[in-house]
């Protein structure tokens, strides 16, 4: 028998299925978390240019290295084709926004930045964070119930299989 919540996770899961292909999400450019997430990158590389010269192999690189690794992430972890290995790569993308995090607040605290900037800068992460959450939350909603599927499908087969012998 189907749980309720079985069957709302495949609902939003066919849901999301009917919105990618209504969107076309066909390419890792497609995903707003990309384009948002290469934004930000584009902005860090920027804003790390008026920090002070001896900081250039420092936080100024730490920084950008960060920032590029997330749409990086995400970009790799859209073109793998198993749920899990996603998850993967859009779990280092999240562990990278965290490492970009820790790296503004020690530039604000070292006065290389403003709070003004570090708010600005903080929206942007919060809003990247807050979509590859959703997107891997839609990954494992789509995972768990092709899982359940796999198994009821598999679990039917033995049935009739068991059933024909008798």
């Amino acid at each position: 028998m189907v749980s309720l919540n079985q069957t709302n996770q495949r609902n939003e899961t066919n849901q999301i299925n009917q919105i990618n292909q209504f969107m076309k999400i066909i390419r890792f450019e497609d995903l707003k978390v990309w384009q948002l997430a290469n934004e930000l990158s584009l902005d860090v590389a920027k804003v790390v240019k008026s920090f002070p010269k001896e900081e250039k192999y420092d936080l100024s690189d730490q920084m950008r290295r960060s920032a590029r690794s997330i749409p990086s992430d995400i970009s790799e972890g859209f073109g793998r084709f198993h749920f899990n290995d996603k998850l993967t790569f859009y779990e280092r993308a999240r562990a990278s926004m965290g490492e970009l995090r820790n790296h503004f607040r020690e530039a604000v605290g070292n006065g290389y930045l403003e709070g003004g900037v570090y708010d600005k800068f903080l929206i942007k992460m919060n809003e990247v964070g807050y979509l590859l959450n959703r997107m891997m939350k839609n990954v494992r909603t789509a995972r768990d119930s092709y899982e359940i599927e796999r198994k009821s499908k598999r679990y039917s087969s033995q049935r009739l299989t068991s059933n024909a012998k008798h």
